[in-house]
């Protein structure tokens, strides 16, 4: 009986370890989530979170490329994640927060002008923005 007992409470112990367990592909993060709040991010590799954390978005840390609306035609940009860490929640909408800082740096006139203004602006977050260009309507 008491051998039953403890196969069972075994059995158990197993299994709730197997549900904390996740993975995050290479080149990749995860936001974890509990109780719907942000709590930390993730890299790549095997993970143990508490059954009630869940991941949440996982993104890519390399080629991100988007294209944003200026005034007379539009900006086309890549960027990398390169702190994680430093983004935090942000990174469930990181393009969005990147065409928004784009859109408020769109007063640079040159190449150069706009890539120093936006990495200016998304370095805090971890971000930095490799390449760019400036597409006249």
């Amino acid at each position: 009986m008491t051998s039953l007992l403890f196969l069972a409470a075994a059995s158990l112990a197993f299994l709730l370890g197997l549900a904390g367990l996740r993975r995050v592909p290479a080149q990749r993060v995860a936001t974890v989530r509990r109780f719907g709040r942000y709590r930390r991010t993730v890299g790549p590799g095997w993970h143990w979170l508490l059954p009630i954390d869940r991941t949440g978005k996982q993104v890519e840390l390399i080629n991100h490329h988007l294209h944003v609306p200026r005034a007379g035609g539009e900006a086309e940009l890549y960027y990398q994640i390169l702190e994680p860490e430093k983004a935090g929640e942000t990174l469930e909408r990181v393009d969005e927060f990147v065409a928004g800082q784009a859109r408020e740096a769109s007063h640079a006139r040159t190449t150069t002008e706009f890539k120093l203004e936006l990495n200016r602006r998304v370095a805090p977050k971890g971000l930095r923005v490799i390449r760019c260009a400036i597409h006249l309507g």
